[in-house]
């Protein structure tokens, strides 16, 4: 018995003095061995300062670890200090138990070059050559326990070879208490990132694995947007990013079901601003945005939005020939079909989500906006301004009716006020739009009445209210336009107008006696048409009606001096009769009482009477161009402005007398 213990006792003595000196020595001989053969462990060099290692303990120690590119000489990742503490008896329980993962001083090199990254060989040599398809879903009955995880330090820079745009986190730390995968422990854990233009990320997350359960916060304090100007370079031109953003974001849900969890929170942008590198001033502003989210639901496809507050924005858009405000912002680009042309023109339907989207905002309101448009491409330079833009909507969704209204200052004193009712998704369905002008300085339009009439103007103050309907589209405006002491200048010789419309001339005519116009102009069309253009249908239809009117001043002046008469184009008189009709006095003295309100119309009378050779016929029919040319002279009306000629002879069956014409004498 003692002899047995004896040497029980020596072998247990000679074990523990093996494992004493292995553990002196291991460490070393791991340190020579990573650092030696580092290519056959990662695929990659691999250089160790300094390396402890306690079995006993179950500690590791790693310092001044650097892993290289795969050229050997340029460092791909590193870090300071790796520090990790086990309990290895717990690995007898199918447990993998971590009690502390401490990193610093982490500095990794990031490079893309098209679809690869400069790690693609590590990623490859751990890569298994088996074949085979691993469909073995049974649960694994070891339990992994992290606890203390600690990231300090950190720093990670990102480069694309390709673009060269680079970007670049140099404070990156992250904190989890504990994390536990196969076990019934809830876990939480935090990350903490700051970014190089200033702003923090802070993340802080819980896990119930029982329940699978998870929960997570996201706050973004004073993030400039600076920081993201290197992910723009493929997609804007060169340009400067102003403003931050501050963003707070709860998420909750379970991991097996990710896509349902549900999503809400606010997000602040300040002060943002894009410009172009070396132009003098921003293209847009933003003084705030504020977004308050109820709940998101990407599985459903669903956006619950509580509000959208926008205020401040100030932007300016010009147009150019052959390019405008867009083009010069954003990098010029093919679309992806044309880049791959194996993409197909329409996917599968069976590849594409058919949740329809659902989009509901609470409340919208744009406050205290200006914008501006420049047009270029007109004979002279286009300048619309309008300011203190705002807008008031509420329960705004893709499906079903909508309801909003703006307000908004206008050049010269104006006033822009719009209510609309409609339908998002489906446009052409249903809209309701009512819109007032009032008080436009109309000098404002000149460039484009130029490009369009080629006559500019010098004067008037626009009004116009318009009700513009669309039931299942068929277009129908209405439109009452209201101008006072409109003027307009000689027709250019350097413009070739688009129409030749005697604007000058029709709106001469088209003034009342207290020097205002009130047009009615009705609008219709279909929107469906391949034709349809809105902006020409009003142009079209305006062009018509001041054609008509400049060539039928008559009647348009008859219609301003208050004249009922409905007959002033045909004046019917026999030649055999003898002295003028109630009917024919009453014609003559509304065409004299036209021509003396304006020495400008000229009337002309164009005699219709039957064909014949009898000199006392035609004596009669002189006899009565006398009669009613001396008549008219008598009622004051200047002789130049009267014409009397003969006209071709009457058909069989005709009325006999004189077709009345008229004209300007302007332009």
């Amino acid at each position: 018995m003692k002899r047995g213990l004896k040497i029980a006792l020596w072998i247990i003595g000679i074990l523990l003095g093996i494992i004493f000196i292995a553990t002196l020595v291991a460490a070393p001989i791991a340190k020579s061995y990573i650092n030696n053969h580092g290519e056959e462990l990662v695929g990659r060099k691999v250089n160790i300062e300094g390396l402890k290692l306690n079995v006993y303990t179950g500690h590791v120690a790693v310092h001044g670890l650097s892993l290289y590119e795969d050229n050997g000489s340029d460092v791909f990742a590193s870090f300071d200090t790796l520090d990790v503490k086990a309990s290895l008896l717990k690995l007898l329980g199918h447990t993998v138990n971590l009690k502390h993962i401490t990193l610093s001083g982490l500095k990794a090199n990031l490079v893309q070059n098209g679809e690869t990254f400069n790690f693609q060989s590590i990623i490859d040599h751990f890569a298994s050559d088996s074949t085979e398809d691993d469909t073995d879903t049974t649960p694994s009955d070891w339990v992994l326990k992290f606890y203390n995880i600690r990231l300090s330090h950190a720093e990670v820079n990102y480069r694309d070879a390709k673009s060269g745009k680079q970007w670049h986190l140099p404070h990156i730390g992250l904190r989890v208490p504990g994390f536990v995968l196969g076990g019934e422990e809830q876990s939480e854990g935090g990350l903490r990132i700051g970014f190089d233009e200033g702003g923090r990320l802070s993340i802080d997350g819980g896990y119930d694995a029982q329940g699978g359960k998870y929960n997570l916060t996201a706050t973004l304090e004073d993030f400039a947007l600076k920081n993201i100007e290197p992910l723009t370079e493929g997609v804007l031109q060169p340009s400067h990013l102003g403003g931050s953003l501050h963003a707070n974001l709860k998420a909750e849900g379970t991991i097996s079901e990710i896509l349902k969890s549900r999503i809400g929170g606010t997000v602040t942008l300040n002060n943002v601003s894009l410009q172009q590198k070396d132009a003098p001033s921003p293209v847009a502003h933003l003084a705030r945005l504020d977004v308050k989210v109820n709940n998101i639901n990407l599985d459903a496809n669903s956006y619950d939005i509580a509000s959208i507050t926008l205020t401040g924005l100030d932007a300016h858009y010009e147009q150019w020939a052959d390019h405008s405000t867009l083009d010069n912002i954003l990098l010029p680009g093919e679309p992806e079909s044309m880049n791959n042309p194996e993409t197909p023109e329409k996917q599968d339907s069976s590849t594409t989500s058919s949740t329809p989207l659902k989009l509901h905002v609470g409340q919208l309101a744009v406050k205290d906006c200006n914008l501006s448009y420049s047009d270029h491409t007109l004979p002279d330079p286009f300048l619309f301004p309008v300011t203190n833009l705002n807008i008031e909507a509420n329960d705004l969704t893709l499906a079903g009716g909508n309801n909003a209204k703006l307000r908004a200052t206008l050049p010269g004193g104006g006033h822009l006020m719009v209510k609309w009712n409609g339908d998002l998704n489906d446009w052409k369905q249903h809209q309701d739009l009512f819109l007032s002008i009032k008080g436009l300085d109309m000098r404002q339009l000149s460039p484009w009445a130029v490009a369009y009439t080629g006559q500019p103007i010098e004067d008037g103050i626009f009004g116009l209210t318009t009700r513009l309907t669309i039931n299942n589209s068929q277009l129908d405006n209405q439109n009452k336009i209201d101008i006072y002491k409109a003027r307009v200048g000689s027709r250019r010789k350097d413009v070739d107008p688009e129409m030749k419309v005697p604007l000058k001339t029709a709106l001469y005519i088209l003034r009342d006696k207290d020097d205002k116009i009130l047009i009615d102009l009705p609008i219709k069309g279909n929107v469906d048409s391949p034709e349809f253009n809105y902006m020409k249908l009003v142009w079209k239809t305006l062009g018509n009606l001041l054609v008509k009117v400049a060539t039928s001043p008559v009647r348009a002046l008859g219609n301003a001096l208050g004249m009922s008469n409905s007959n002033l184009d045909f004046i019917a008189i026999d030649p055999d009769q003898r002295g003028f009709t109630s009917e024919q006095y009453h014609l003559l003295s509304d065409l004299a009482t036209i021509a003396k309100s304006d020495s400008l119309v000229l009337i002309t009378l164009e005699q219709r009477m039957p064909a014949t050779d009898n000199d006392s016929v035609s004596f009669r029919y002189t006899m009565w161009n006398n009669i009613i040319q001396r008549y008219m002279q008598e009622q004051g009306v200047n002789e130049a402005q009267i014409s009397i000629t003969t006209g071709e002879p009457t058909a069989e069956g005709e009325r006999t007398g004189y077709a009345i014409g008229s004209e300007m004498k302007m332009e």
